[in-house]
């Protein structure tokens, strides 16, 4: 079968020495992209780690890249890890895969040692300086294990998420033909790479030929200084969370300064208020927006929305139409199709399954439950959605945040989006307090408490008020942008 790295041979070739990856101290052409990759791959295969797991102990850099790359030139499996973790956090990571081997570089050594003492570990600069001659992937074939990323899960041990090549090289095909992704894209890249919301931009520069700058993570905390360096780079195209885009436009930053030449917009992870894209869509008329949605579990986004224009205050943005390749169902508690309840997604672009945890795969992957005689394998998501008029699905909330309050079973998203309708409510996130029976929210903006409980009373039922109301500077967030729901509950 083809190899997502075949890409890279054929990128290489055709734009040699045009910029693949910047975070503007370090930068590689394709060129030199191929050769580190190439070179890196060499080294494992020598090792003997074909087939094999991978753990990457890397920071977040264009060498990170190279060895993501690396590894699936090997014919290996790429276990990217955040080197920030908590050291228990990473323990766990690697407890649950077992990797024999792991690359890291010079600053990550020691760490990279103590987390895998009985592992084969390899040095990224001298792996990176070996030679190479030939293709990326010359002694790889089949369809193995492309990488294994981590997400959180609610036991407190991360869920290891296995995806094959195959998963891989389906999203490859079907987002850049769903979103316009091409050779003159130039990337802002604001993803962790240790999870997968980095492989829309993987795929942009590796597939089209376009160019990524890694953004600093210390810029989504300088909302003006990020809009200027996304001048001065040239970046013309986002993919972002939709926490991210908040930040910039909540701060008023487009009253001194605009993305200039934005072009293309993909915005995911969790709701955005039409209000903040509204801002958006009038600081860059000549850009087009898209929603995209989907879980880890299948592969990155398997949804696709071309918002057409300013979307009113108070309607949802839909979540659209699945990609190519890509079936989709809505089922009710039955399971049967229904307008509205779960989605269900199958297709090429579900993962293998959870590493380590056979028990949890069985329960969230299952063969078509609704033609069975297809084969296909789907994957229950958790999310709860209904078509509109359109034939697009709207996201309605998550199965495992609906709760009974009063008797009543209250859907905590429901909550949060009719208070994001309120002039002066910002973000929000809501909680639900067990042992006191009491819902809770916390919500950024100049609103007064009274004035959103006045204003939530006139959308909602009163036993869909919160009790407790807190205004607070901040939501806590996770490394990659969504807030940090376990925090919240925390406090």
């Amino acid at each position: 079968m083809s190899r997502f790295v075949d890409y890279l041979n054929q990128t290489a070739a055709r734009l040699p020495d045009k910029l693949a990856f910047s975070d503007g101290e370090t930068s590689f052409t394709f060129w030199e992209l191929r050769q580190a990759a190439g070179a890196i791959g060499e080294a494992l295969h020598q090792a003997g780690a074909a087939g094999e797991a991978v753990a990457l102990c890397m920071g977040r850099s264009p060498r990170f890249v190279a060895a993501f790359l690396g590894v699936l030139a090997a014919g290996s499996c790429a276990v990217p890890l955040d080197m920030q973790a908590p050291r228990d956090r990473l323990k766990a990571m690697g407890e649950r895969v077992s990797p024999r081997f792991a690359l890291c570089e010079e600053g990550t050594q020691a760490l990279t040692q103590s987390l895998f003492p009985s592992s084969c570990i390899l040095s990224y600069e001298t792996a990176a300086a070996g030679a190479f001659f030939g293709p990326l992937g010359k002694r790889t074939s089949g369809d193995g294990l492309a990488y294994i990323v981590f997400t959180s899960g609610s036991t407190g041990v991360p869920k290891a998420v296995a995806v094959r090549e195959s998963s891989l090289m389906d999203y490859a095909a079907a987002l850049p033909e769903a979103v316009g992704f091409c050779e003159g894209s130039v990337f802002g890249c604001q993803a962790p790479l240790y999870m997968d919301a980095w492989l829309k931009e993987l795929i942009g520069a590796v597939v089209k030929g376009g160019s990524v700058y890694l953004l600093p993570p210390e810029l989504f905390v300088q909302p003006l200084t990020l809009v200027q360096r996304l001048n001065a780079w040239g970046i013309n195209t986002l993919c972002w969370v939709s926490s991210a885009l908040s930040l910039v436009s909540r701060f008023r930053t487009f009253d001194t300064a605009v993305p200039e030449g934005l072009e293309l917009v993909c915005f995911g992870g969790e709701p955005l208020s039409p209000r903040q894209l509204n801002r958006w869509m009038a600081a860059c008329p000549k850009a087009r927006f898209f929603q995209l949605y989907g879980p880890t579990e299948c592969t990155g986004m398997s949804f696709y929305y071309a918002v057409p224009g300013p979307v009113p205050e108070g309607a949802s943005i839909p979540l659209g139409r699945p990609f190519a390749g890509t079936t989709a169902y809505v089922l009710d508690e039955q399971g049967r199709p229904a307008r509205e309840g779960e989605i269900y997604i199958g297709g090429p672009c579900v993962m293998a399954g959870y590493y380590g945890d056979e028990e949890l795969t069985r329960r969230v992957l299952q063969v078509d439950p609704v033609n069975t005689a297809s084969g296909r394998t789907f994957y229950a998501t958790g999310d709860l959605a209904r078509y509109d008029e359109e034939g697009n699905l709207l996201f309605l909330g998550r199965r495992d945040r609906q709760i009974k309050h009063l008797g009543h079973r209250v859907e905590l998203d429901e909550l949060e989006r009719a208070a994001l309708q309120l002039k002066g409510v910002e973000a929000c996130a809501s909680t639900y307090d067990h042992d006191r029976g009491r819902l809770c929210l916390q919500y950024v903006g100049a609103a007064s408490v009274q004035e959103v409980k006045l204003g939530l009373q006139q959308r909602l039922p009163g036993y869909m008020v919160p009790s407790r109301l807190v205004q607070v500077p901040t939501l806590p967030r996770l490394p990659n942008g969504k807030i940090d729901r376990n925090k919240l509950r925390e406090e």
